[in-house]
């Protein structure tokens, strides 16, 4: 019997392992495509997201033209393609509460899909320009004026 459970454990390591190695090689090739950031996404309307915030935890993102490459999961990733049609306003700070994990200040922009659906992504602070992606207009509101 012992030896049907080390056969069992061995063969669950393993799998653990290659799911590492294959989730790695897919991270690294998302960060081939660009500088990428980390961040939260979530559903606000009529979105395939799903539910609610949860739904998608600490992701990372790369801009890729007008679409958004969002790859999340660390055991097995996957890769979410949001084509955003534009922003819906200006990137905004965070509520408190709103977007945990992304420093004390993050930013958030919410975003209007090509098919109409509206999502929100959270990014840190630091990472305002990569957040606004080809939209670097909509992070303007956000600067805060020079003191010299």
């Amino acid at each position: 019997m012992s030896t049907v459970l080390q056969v069992l454990a061995s063969a669950l390591t393993s799998a653990v392992v290659v799911a590492t190695v294959v989730s790695r090689c897919h991270r690294r090739r998302l960060r081939l495509a660009g500088a990428t950031f980390p961040c939260r996404v979530w559903p606000l309307t009529g979105s395939r997201l799903g539910p609610d915030r949860s739904s998608l935890r600490k992701a990372r993102a790369v801009w890729v033209h007008d679409v958004l490459l969002v790859q999340h999961g660390w055991l097995f990733s996957r890769l979410l393609a949001l084509p955003v049609r534009l922003p819906e306003d200006s990137i905004r700070f965070a509520a408190p509460g709103e977007a945990t994990g992304l420093g004390r200040v993050p930013l958030v922009m919410e975003l209007r899909l090509d098919d109409g659906a509206l999502v929100a992504v959270a990014a840190a602070n630091r990472d305002r320009t990569l957040l606004a992606g080809p939209f670097l207009t909509a992070a303007i509101a956000t600067l805060t004026p020079r003191r010299d």
